[in-house]
């Protein structure tokens, strides 16, 4: 049958056989392994074909990648700038030591001075005992006096005939002034008072230095029959 004996259906369908028989389906092309050279892809919207650019496709990649690496730079600003605070932290804390260390000095310092003020050069204490047992308390009770106790070597504070080897009474020369921290032994290097007698701290006990004798004349030195090599004579001469 020619063309022109064909109604208008016919040839219609005519024309989409030769369509279908011209044209190739996508489950009928070839399948590449690299998009190498290829531009777009073949869809379907809305039932009918479209061409797809490949761009379309890989945006949200590229969206993706576009977002971490601004969240990188920023991760890295930030990195930074907490590693110039940790620098400034470190260096504020290095003078923060140092100025600790050095308050800490200057305390140690104050400290030396206001014990070596508080125990002074002298120390002056009451009587001397020749034996007598020195107790480890402590006495904070007022009345005492402070003495030498010879065969121990030792200051004590005398109360109510008991011999105490530490003491905190108010108007008493604190033991500090005598004895050392742990109250075992005199304190050396020393000069401690007794009357006119003058002791020194020496070998663990005191040691007599020197004594002074009431003021006298010239005369009446030179008619003392023993002199002390130790004691102090104050002479005065008559007009």
């Amino acid at each position: 049958m020619s063309m022109a004996e064909m109604t208008q259906e016919e040839l219609v369908q005519e024309v989409l056989n030769q369509v279908l028989q011209s044209s190739t389906g996508v489950e009928d092309l070839e399948t590449v392994t690299s998009l190498s050279g290829v531009k777009s892809l073949p869809g379907e919207k809305d039932g009918k074909m479209v061409n797809v650019p490949l761009e379309l496709i890989g945006k949200p990649a590229n969206d993706a990648a576009a977002r971490a690496e601004a969240a990188a730079k920023k991760a890295e600003g930030a990195v930074a700038g907490l590693e110039e605070k940790t620098q400034a932290a470190t260096e504020a804390a290095t003078k923060a030591n140092e100025a600790a260390a050095k308050a800490e000095n200057a305390a140690a310092k104050v400290e030396q001075t206001t014990a070596a003020a508080v125990g002074g050069a002298t120390a002056r204490f009451s009587s001397w005992m020749e034996t007598g047992n020195v107790l480890p308390d402590k006495s904070t009770k007022p009345g005492g006096s402070v003495v030498y106790v010879a065969d121990a070597g030792k200051f004590a504070y005398h109360m109510d005939s008991t011999l105490y080897g530490d003491w905190d009474v108010a108007g008493v020369p604190p033991a500090g002034m005598f004895m050392n921290a742990d109250r075992t032994a005199i304190l050396p290097d020393k000069l401690y008072l007794l009357g006119d007698a003058v002791y020194t701290g020496t070998g663990g006990g005191l040691r007599l230095l020197a004594y002074r004798h009431e003021v006298m004349s010239g005369e009446a030195y030179e008619a003392l029959q023993d002199k002390d090599a130790n004691t102090l004579y104050l002479i005065y001469e008559e007009d």
